[in-house]
């Protein structure tokens, strides 16, 4: 498919990738972002969206973009307090950003949209890639109960590989630096592969969590119980009128036998250390 230049408003984003099919509301507060959204609703809504390089850069240039970005349709624009401008876009489709004026009040682009080359996976392999994503995300879900139950239904109805991966970078709580790859991988070999090693990471990620929740959670627990029979052995021993100072000799008398070293060196330490 020809590629199709096109000249279009254009806002940087900062910490934030959108993409195609993609619909997401932000906040803008820069004259420039917002003289962009304006100039869109005028004309045909249509606005390029592109993320920033460096989120610190107040007035990014050209290079300071990523080059590849998203033609989105305008749905709402929201005037807030303290001169904040909230949008909805929807992302279209994939462009590539050729140039950029930066001299306007708002930030113009000439854009062209991408495709993939044609050198597509045929039908029995965009098949078996669905396959092997939806049983990756099922066992995401399995690490993860609430996205199984919020997120996770409506992508396993996917039946188009394209749609899919793109879907899974939306939906899934991901860094937009992983979405940002994801949006440049025009070909969907290397998008499959790009979201799959991410999928694949993210459940390995949630696994160590999970294991790691659980030693710590059993360590307190340990604690927790040997704490309480400490403090009811004390109180039953007040209660009998007992001396505390024999509860600390029984102690220091089992962590002695505890201890592993011989025997000679056990009779040592008992005789120098003996608590008073």
């Amino acid at each position: 498919m020809d590629r199709i230049s096109i000249t279009i408003p254009v806002i940087a984003l900062r910490g934030l990738t959108v993409l195609p099919r993609m619909m997401i509301h932000f906040d803008i507060s820069r004259p420039k972002s917002i003289a962009a959204v304006e100039k869109a609703m005028v004309g045909d809504q249509r606005i390029f969206l592109v993320t920033q390089r460096n989120n610190e850069d107040m007035n990014p240039n050209q290079e300071g973009l990523y080059q590849m970005g998203t033609i989105a349709v305008v749905k709402q624009l929201v005037k807030l307090p303290g001169k904040v401008v909230r949008v909805m876009v929807e992302g279209v489709e994939r462009a590539e950003l050729i140039c950029l004026d930066s001299e306007e009040p708002a930030l113009i682009g000439e854009v062209e949209t991408v495709y993939p080359d044609g050198t597509e996976p045929d039908c029995l392999v965009s098949e078996a890639m669905l396959r092997i994503l939806k049983e990756k995300l099922e066992e995401y879900g399995g690490e993860n109960p609430k996205l199984a139950k919020e997120v996770l239904p409506n992508l396993l109805l996917i039946t188009r590989l394209d749609e899919l991966l793109d879907q899974i970078a939306i939906q899934l709580p991901w860094e937009h630096t992983v979405r940002q790859e994801v949006l440049e991988s025009v070909d969907l070999t290397l998008r499959y592969e790009r979201v799959l090693q991410t999928l694949i990471s993210e459940i390995d990620i949630l696994k160590i969590k999970k294991e790691f929740q659980e030693k710590v959670k059993a360590a307190i627990d340990k604690n927790q119980k040997e704490y309480i029979l400490r403090e009811q052995m004390r109180v039953i021993r007040q209660e009998l009128g007992e001396d505390n100072t024999a509860s600390d000799a029984d102690e220091y008398s089992e962590r002695l036998k505890q201890l592993k070293a011989d025997k000679d060196v056990k009779e040592k330490i008992k005789k120098r250390d003996r608590p008073l």
